[in-house]
């Protein structure tokens, strides 16, 4: 897998031939990546809900700030699980500068006040071990590194496409979703 040989902390782009729709034009934040597979959130899919609209009553009034938090569809598997990413190094497990991943409701809370971003993610996007790596060779993944600025500033609309361009060359032509002159 090319600059997969990281542990976490990458970016993996679903190729346009990747139809399925749980992951048609996807940017998935790959939060873990070892010898038992592999684990990471789709970064541009939001529910256009805010964390509120799934936390039970008495948790939205302990933590008026953590009930404003966007909440995005982080993949297909374990729909009721929320997972929280932070743009406050100091909440949950640093994962690349300026992204912390697995910080509690409390942290999440105090990261919200403080003007930090944060979002929240139900659910996840799991691959079996050795299974990214097959995907990847296959073409349906592209993987590219990451950064701050695709998890919290890019537009989720936007997101898909900015990766490719940022990888230049044939991805560039992707992501206008034409082929390269001559490639016909």
């Amino acid at each position: 897998m090319a600059s997969a040989s990281t542990e976490h902390g990458f970016l993996v782009v679903a190729s346009p031939t990747l139809v399925d729709p749980s992951f048609r034009r996807t940017v998935v934040l790959i939060i873990s990546h070892d010898q038992q597979g592999s684990f990471g959130l789709v970064l541009n899919r939001p529910l256009e809900r805010m964390l509120s609209d799934v936390l039970e009553q008495h948790d939205c009034e302990d933590s008026p700030h953590a009930a404003e938090v966007p909440l995005y569809q982080g993949g297909p598997v374990s729909t009721e699980m929320v997972q929280f990413v932070s743009g406050w190094e100091e909440c949950g497990k640093l994962l690349l500068p300026g992204v912390a991943v697995g910080a509690d409701l409390a942290d999440l809370a105090c990261a919200s006040s403080a003007g930090r971003p944060t979002r929240a993610y139900a659910g996840y996007a799991g691959w079996g071990a050795g299974q990214l790596e097959r995907e990847t060779e296959e073409g349906s993944w592209i993987i590219a590194p990451a950064a701050s600025r695709h998890v919290f500033d890019v537009d989720h609309d936007d997101l898909w496409s900015t990766v490719l361009r940022e990888l230049g060359g044939s991805y560039a032509w992707m992501a206008l979703g034409d082929q390269p002159p001559g490639d016909n």
